[in-house]
């Protein structure tokens, strides 16, 4: 007779509670110990010192990046808990985790390989109280159950994670992009769970924004064809309503818009846009029952699994053919070839500050949005609420406000190489002087404004207006240098340009060499010149 199967927190308790991490840990070294399909490692410790556990789940035992590669497996990695008052990925993917490797193991999975990591934010998880995310509906916040409490926002150290890509301040951050870089997933989906508008849908979903700052089949892929066929596919199944991520521009009028949210690259989906691989957010609706957020969470990712594997070498082709043509561009850069990297609009604040409106453009035609009466909507109540259609324009894409010809290469200071190395991009420095023509930026004002939603503690970001000119200079040896013909180069650019919305002198890492009138300390080059160089490894 078999042993029993483990079971998740959330089961035991009949859904009243979630899981600390010591019952993540447990469950999985309890699965691993039953399976030879699935094997456990760390992504390393958080800043309190927890492992982050990632576990890795292949039907032909590929339990590395290389042995993936080598069987042409499709590598999709999975983030949960990086709000740690989100819990319903970190349930689905230890579920996951069991079901496909304990129950019946589905043909699919000979096709992939998954890395699920179901507890990202360990520090904020084990902070659990009934005080965190408790539904207000009259302020359209908060979320239904479990009625034990969940996890924070932020880490234990107060940073929001999902604002941490490019600037990287949490440990937690680094770790995940070493083991992306290491991986090199095909897809990532990241589990979230959204409050705000009073829509009809158990779940809604998103991908990438930065369309026009990155490579743009991968995104295209995902948005045009990968969410709606899984969302048909997901209602026919299990009757699960979903749909894209938004909010409606007016609360009790749905009428007059279903808006996304902002592109900036700081949020996971958009900062891997920028990467080149494809991107799948999805936001379980937290105005429907704990058990029900878990089973659409559960159900989306088992459906997103299917359709992946059944064209699991449609997306290895589509992702590393962006890879080549990003190389490729990066060897002989055309003029032409412009990368938006700036979306916002800036206005003056108070003093001397600067405010920023990032405003989604609508699509063209309408669609039909899923909410409630008009009596629910205004009066904030479910409870006899009807569901109603609504057609409305669809504010769901962005144009950039700023862009840059894409240039040969970057000369960085020495003080950015390690957070660049941390973004896994390839560094260099000159193995001897060199004169080239390169562009530099004189700083012509910079401001201030506040940074919305990055943690506990106040954080301000840096804003840059600059001129450039070209002139020619020598280069001296061990000078460090970021080549764009490179896998990440779009990452490179987003980081390195001076009015970027999101990049390392946003971050404010530059600003001790930074005062009005004087040089950017980073040149392009724009053209391709011979540079004889040596590569730094981290």
């Amino acid at each position: 007779m078999k042993p029993p199967l483990p079971w998740t927190t959330a089961e035991r308790t009949s859904y009243r509670g979630t899981s600390t991490h010591a019952d993540v840990l447990d469950f999985l070294a309890h699965v691993a110990r039953r399976t030879r399909l699935l094997r456990l490692e760390t992504l390393g410790r958080s800043a309190e010192g927890r492992p982050i556990p990632a576990a890795i789940v292949s039907r032909s035992r590929a339990f590395t990046p290389a042995l993936a590669d080598r069987n042409e497996l499709l590598k999709i990695l999975v983030i949960a808990n990086i709000h740690a008052g989100e819990v319903e990925g970190k349930e689905a993917c230890l579920m996951l985790a069991r079901d496909l490797t304990l129950r019946r193991v589905p043909a699919w999975l000979r096709k992939c390989v998954l890395i699920l990591v179901p507890n990202y934010n360990p520090d904020g998880n084990d902070r659990i109280s009934p005080d965190n995310r408790r539904l207000d509906l009259d302020k359209l916040d908060g979320q239904m159950g479990p009625e034990g409490g969940v996890g924070t926002r932020y880490t234990g150290a107060g940073i929001n994670l999902n604002r941490d890509y490019t600037k990287q301040e949490a440990i937690e951050s680094v770790l995940l992009s070493r083991a992306f870089g290491r991986w090199r997933p095909h897809l990532v989906i990241d589990c979230h769970t959204t409050n705000g508008s009073l829509h009809g849908y158990d779940l809604t979903y998103d991908t990438a924004h930065t369309l026009e700052s990155a490579p743009r089949e991968p995104i295209l892929f995902v948005r045009d064809h990968l969410l709606p066929e899984v969302s048909r596919r997901l209602r026919r199944r299990t009757g699960f309503r979903t749909f894209f991520y938004g909010n409606y521009r007016d609360p009790n009028d749905p009428r007059q818009g279903w808006e996304t949210y902002s592109p900036l690259p700081r949020y996971g989906s958009h900062y891997r846009g920028l990467t080149g691989r494809m991107d799948v957010l999805l936001e379980a609706y937290s105005y429907i029952p704990f058990e029900r957020r878990i089973a659409v969470t559960y159900e989306m990712l088992l459906e997103i699994f299917r359709f992946a594997a059944q064209r699991s070498e449609r997306i290895r082709s589509i992702v590393e053919r962006a890879e080549r043509e990003t190389v490729e561009r990066g060897r002989n850069p055309s003029p032409i070839d412009l990368v938006g990297i700036n979306y916002g609009i800036t206005r003056p604040g108070p003093g001397r500050d600067v405010t920023i409106d990032y405003s989604a453009q609508p699509f063209p035609g309408s669609v039909q949005i899923l909410g409630w009466d008009r009596k629910t909507l205004e009066g904030r109540r479910l409870e006899r609420g009807k569901r109603v259609p609504y057609r409305a324009p669809f504010y769901g894409w962005f144009a950039p406000t700023r862009w840059v010809k894409r240039p040969f290469a970057y000369v960085v200071p020495r003080l950015l190489v390690p957070r660049l190395l941390a973004h896994n991009l390839i560094v260099e420095r000159l193995a001897r002087s060199v004169e080239a023509e390169v562009e530099r930026y004189i700083l012509l004002d910079l401001r201030a404004t506040k940074s919305p939603d990055v943690g506990s503690r106040a954080r301000r970001e840096t804003v840059l207006w600059t001129r450039s000119e070209t002139l020619s200079r020598r280069l001296a040896k061990g000078a460090y240098l970021v080549r764009t013909a490179q896998p990440l180069a779009h990452v490179a650019i987003y980081l390195l340009e001076p009015e970027s919305d999101d990049g390392l002198a946003r971050w404010g890492f530059l600003d001790r060499r930074l005062r009005a009138g004087g040089e950017f300390p980073v040149l392009r080059l724009n053209g391709p010149a011979p540079l004889p160089t040596q590569r730094i490894v981290r």
